[in-house]
This record gives structure tokens, sequence and C-alpha cells, in this order.
């Protein structure tokens, strides 16, 4: 059976947006023998974009802007209820923005849903504030993550992106920056480190829990 990878979208987006967006690695992905999976975020975003003709724009979100914990928590559950239709047969998440941000909760407490979980790459993500919500924090995230982020990125700052870094086992993260904004990257040299990244993650967390750490790449 082969392994799943789930890919969470960003804010005001939508899986088949995401899925057009990394179609590259998803090609890259497939052709290794994995499923991926794109998840669709459970709450509709108006469209704010006047779109001629019959044809309408959707776009989805994983919470409303996030102001209070209960949002979080509704994202947590509905994505819990998901997990369950793959639960152990998910090896990684490709998540970005706000599905990096719910991706981070959900790795912290990976084990109860997701227990074969092996890595994670966030795309431009953040985590929450921890005055706040550092209680979904509690658990440091341990499975072999990867953050990608963009020097140019107008949307999420690098304080909040920073703060999903830190959550992370210092042996276990990867950061690397492009100098883009606010995107997934797409081009040949950047993908092809992401697959390396991949099966070096799956193969040393197959061998030990005890990851070497990895240094800070700029992809250029």
């Amino acid at each position: 059976m082969a392994k799943k990878i789930l890919f969470l979208h960003g804010y005001a987006q939508s899986a088949s947006m995401y899925k057009v967006k990394t179609r590259a690695l998803r090609i890259l992905l497939e052709n290794a023998g994995y499923e991926t999976i794109y998840l669709q975020g459970p709450v509709h975003i108006p469209c704010e974009i006047d779109c001629d003709g019959d044809e309408s724009i959707d776009l989805y979100a994983w919470c409303p802007r996030i102001k209070t914990d209960e949002d979080v928590n509704i994202s947590v559950e509905d994505f819990k209820e998901r997990a369950r239709e793959h639960h152990g047969d998910v090896e990684g998440i490709i998540a970005f923005s706000q599905g990096a941000c719910l991706s981070g909760i959900i790795a912290a407490q990976y084990k109860e849903y997701l227990p074969n979980l092996k890595w994670i790459i966030f795309c431009s993500g953040f985590g929450l504030n921890p005055r706040e919500y550092g209680y979904h924090y509690k658990n440091e995230i341990d499975v072999p993550s990867l953050h990608v982020l963009g020097e140019l990125d107008t949307v999420i700052n690098s304080e909040s992106s920073m703060r999903l870094y830190g959550a992370c086992n210092e042996q276990n993260r990867t950061l690397w920056t492009h100098h883009g904004g606010h995107f997934f990257p797409h081009n040949n040299s950047f993908l092809h480190k992401v697959t390396e990244w991949i099966q070096s993650a799956r193969s040393q967390a197959e061998d030990t829990n005890d990851l070497a750490a990895v240094p800070t790449l700029k992809l250029h």
C-alpha cells in the first residue's frame, strides 16, 4: 500500500488551488510511489473578487481569522476526523501558511492522530501566540520538520514563523529560506532538494528517533 502525504492549503485558498500550485512537487512524489491527498478547510470564505459569467471562486480556510481558542479547537477537531480516515497510512504532511499553523498543533500531538507520521514540511508557516495558545505546543514537535520561509514574505512576519520553528525539536528541525515572498517555491532545484530531504528524514526516522541536526540552507 502506498504511503500517504497530506497537503493542507493556506487561508482563502482551496484543495484544488493548492494542488495546482504544488503540481510539480506532486508529480515527483507520486512518481516516487506516494499517494498525495489534498484536504480542504471546512470554513467557506466569501469571494471578494467580482467574477464575470457563471463561474464562482470557492475559497476556504481551516478556521476564521483566529480570534478565540474555540476557533483553533474547532479546526483541530475537524482535522482529527479527517485524519481518522487515513490514520496509520500517513507518512508526511506538506502544509502552507494557515494550514502549516494547524499542522504544527497536530504535529505536537501526532502520535495520537497520525501514529506513523515521519516528517512534516511547513511552508510560510507560523506559530500562535504562546501567551494565549501555548498549551497547544505543550509537547515539543519532535517529528522531523522542514521550514521554508520567504525573505520577502509580507503576509507572515518572521517572528511568527520562528515561533513555529522554535516549537520543534532543535535536533530534528531544518530551516530553508528563499528570496521570494508568500508562496510555495516550484523551481526544479528547490523541488529536488525537498524530495532529497524527505528521503533523508524518512530513512533516519526509521533508524532512530535522534536525528542529526541539518544546517540552515539558503536557496538561490
